[in-house]
């Protein structure tokens, strides 16, 4: 068996035909990640992979159509009749010399999820899974075009049953589907190599897939073997010797169908094992300082015996527990009906939970407590692709024990966007209360704000307007800013911003070098500087997109977020003829987020306390792009837009550090990768590797040719 995989082997990579395969399959799975995960910024390789899947009709019968329709058109195949080497022996080194060119190409694959992490936390066991997954329908396409080889001695022919086979492999659970019947379906299903795929694809283990696949992948090896027994013995052959063979495959078709349907009798939870799960039931280190500081009793309450508690929300609730100042007490619903009704007329459904002090409390629907990318999925028995039980509960403890609701305006009027999205959730869950604000009615920002937010106004603020905005700074307030490019300067908002040592230069501001940028020139991503505000996030990356820009020589302005020297400003963005640097641009460096701190004295009538002067901090925090708030940015760089402007907004409210935990995610969903590296990898991979490749094949046929 080892001589003729050697041999097979050696022919393949003699000939142009290996590496045409070779080629084709580094060029795909390059292009395709390229497209989805360096470009797309998505942080799932497991696309990638599995938009190659439907080539197999494509690239498996170029690899296998030879293997036995070659040797019968040469008329070698008797050669191999009458070696000291068994059929089945034949037929595996045949197939594992396929199944060694085959897996090639997917160890290059398989460091693609290597690269990814190195832009941001990527979707690493999901991709893996799936690459398994592709190995294991890989082996199954290689039998079944092993098989289709031995019944022609046509090569083109081969190729052809192959890529036919495959493609109907691919699509066969849609004829099912469109046939409408239930035995249909389960029939045509029996035969859907792509069902078996998917269900690894995301990151489950199904051994039923993997008992599919290598079980079908056997039956078509035997299939081959008893094939080539026929020939073997002539068309003749006796009863006897025809009966010996129905019967091997009789009994071989009965075994493989019997061990499948009674995988299909088995429990998920021992066919499947779900390699994406985490320990999502460990505490945060903040929820730890957090609780560690409590000095209010807590109680919470959880509707529904502990023995039918979901297993994730017991081990988290035994977590809290282990904290002095936190009590659990599971609530049976049969003993108990109407607990629900002793905190709203409405009740709760069973699982939800209580979060109750001396002073008020909170519920947790049990609906809340997963979350899922669509609304409404729960219903469909969609799995779910987050936690956000910790979360839930920092924050209803938090609620629970306060002094004081912190208060956040956000301007309206003048076109501006409102907090939206994640980044609303985010700042409810800070129990922070947020109320929308008109200037023009109001006169001035009330007395009980602890943060004004001002987020990219399309429209410029009158002289009262900033009037009753820079009575507000100068007496201690706080104020976030973001701002956006319109054909007409916003004069009077950059004059008050100047009046505190921050220019703004009102133009779009982009990146020469390809490497800082991700995708256009201004889609900038820059790095987070340490600050006053910042000083955690530091060395992580931001993502600003279509941002003006910002300088200052004050000394007492802190740098958030900036460019390199080589970026460059476009002043009429609508009016450019290219993404690119035009002669006109200004270059040079431009700050994109910037921080000040300051001390104000206020007499006690200002403050509205009583006797002796009073010392506040106002603070003020700017940036260049629109965008910092908006959840389709966000998501590119992980959160980390998000988690910039809690950190900001910490530093805004007057009252103990606020407590934010995000939904603990089963997937990643983006990350960024730096133009110039996208376009290095995708040239790499499916430019050079796929094109050596094809020149070495092109030339050691052309060498064989001249001997």
């Amino acid at each position: 068996m080892i001589s003729i995989w050697k041999k097979e082997l050696r022919s393949s990579l003699f000939n142009v035909v290996g590496f045409l395969y070779l080629a084709a399959s580094v060029f795909f799975f390059g292009v395709y990640f390229y497209v989805i995960n360096l470009y797309g910024g998505s942080a799932h390789v497991n696309h990638a992979y599995a938009s190659v899947v439907y080539l197999f009709s494509i690239t498996i019968p170029i690899l296998t159509m030879r293997t036995f329709a070659q040797e019968f058109r040469d008329r070698t195949d008797q050669l191999l009749f009458t070696a000291p080497v068994s059929l089945p022996k034949i037929v595996m080194g045949k197939y594992l010399a396929c199944v060694t060119l085959f897996l090639i190409p997917v160890v290059l694959a398989a460091a693609f999820p290597l690269i990814l992490t190195g832009y941001g936390d990527s979707a690493v066991t999901e991709a893996y899974t799936t690459l398994l997954a592709y190995v294991l329908y890989g082996l199954l396409a290689i039998s079944i075009g092993i098989f289709l080889s031995s019944l022609t001695n046509n090569v083109v022919v081969a190729a052809v049953l192959s890529a036919v086979v495959l493609f109907l492999g691919y699509t066969m659970g849609g004829f099912g589907e469109l046939l409408g019947t239930s035995f249909l379906k389960d029939f045509f299903g029996a035969f859907h190599l792509q069902a078996r795929f998917v269900v690894m694809e995301n990151g489950v283990i199904s051994l039923r897939s993997v008992l599919y696949f290598l079980s079908a992948a056997a039956a078509f090896l035997i299939f081959t073997v008893l094939r080539l027994r026929k020939i073997q013995c002539g068309s003749g052959g006796n009863a006897a010797a025809f009966r010996h063979r129905m019967i091997w495959l009789l009994g071989t078709v009965v075994l493989l169908v019997g061990l499948n349907v009674g995988a299909a009798f088995l429990p998920d939870s021992v066919t499947e094992i779900d390699v994406t799960m985490r320990e999502f039931h460990l505490l945060t280190e903040q929820t730890k300082r957090f609780l560690g500081d409590l000095s209010e009793d807590v109680t919470i309450y959880v509707y529904q015996k502990e023995s039918d508690a979901d297993m994730n929300t017991v081990k988290m609730l035994k977590n809290y527990a282990e904290y002095p100042r936190i009590s659990v007490e599971y609530v049976d619903p049969a003993l108990s009906p109407r607990f629900p009704m002793r905190y709203t007329a409405n009740g709760f459904s069973e699982g939800s939970l209580v979060v109750a002090s001396d002073q008020t409390f909170r519920i947790i629907p049990a609906e809340s407590i997963y979350t899922y990318t669509d609304a409404g999925m729960a219903e469909y028995g969609a799995a779910p692709d987050g936690f956000d039980l910790e979360g839930l509960l920092s924050s209803g403890i938090d609620y629970v024990t306060a002094e004081r609701i912190p208060m956040v305006y956000e301007l309206s009027g003048h076109g501006e966007l409102l907090l939206s999205g994640d980044f609303e959730a985010a700042l409810t869950r800070e129990n922070v209360k947020l109320q929308e604000i008109n200037l023009v009615s109001s006169g001035s920002i009330p007395k009980d704000a602890d943060s004004v937010l001002i987020l990219a106004p399309k429209e410029d603020y009158s002289e009262a307007e900033i009037g009753a905005l820079r009575d507000y700074l100068n007496g201690g307030g706080h104020m976030y800013v973001l701002l956006q490019w319109t054909q007409e300067e916003h004069r009077n908002l950059h004059g008050l911003l100047s009046e505190y040592g921050i220019r703004v230069e009102n133009g779009i501001v982009s990146e020469e070098q390809t490497e800082l940028y991700f995708q256009e020139p201004y889609y900038i991503v820059p790095e987070i500087l340490s600050t006053t505000v910042t000083e955690e996030l530091s060395g992580n990356i931001a993502l600003s997109a279509n941002s003006l820009g910002l300088r200052s020589d004050d000394p007492a302005v802190e740098t958030i977020l900036k460019t390199t020297p080589s970026a460059f400003l476009k002043r009429n963005p609508e009016k450019a003829e290219s993404d690119g640097k035009e002669g006109e641009d200004e270059t040079g460096e431009f700050l994109l987020g910037v921080f000040r701190k300051w001390t104000v004295d206020l007499t006690p009538a200002d403050a509205g306390e009583g006797a002796g002067r009073i010392t506040r901090n106002a603070e003020l925090t700017v940036f260049g792009s629109p965008y910092m708030t908006q959840d389709a940015v966000d998501q590119y760089v992980s959160g980390m837009n998000r988690k910039l402007f809690i950190n900001i907004m910490d530093h805004m409210v007057t009252r103990p550090a606020l407590i934010y935990v995000p939904t603990k995610t089963y997937k990643v969903q983006y990350v960024v990768v730096p133009h110039s590296d996208a376009l290095f990898f995708g040239v790499i991979l499916s430019g050079v590797i796929p094109g050596i490749l094809l020149l070495t094949g092109v030339s050691v046929w052309i060498l064989r040719r001249r001997r």
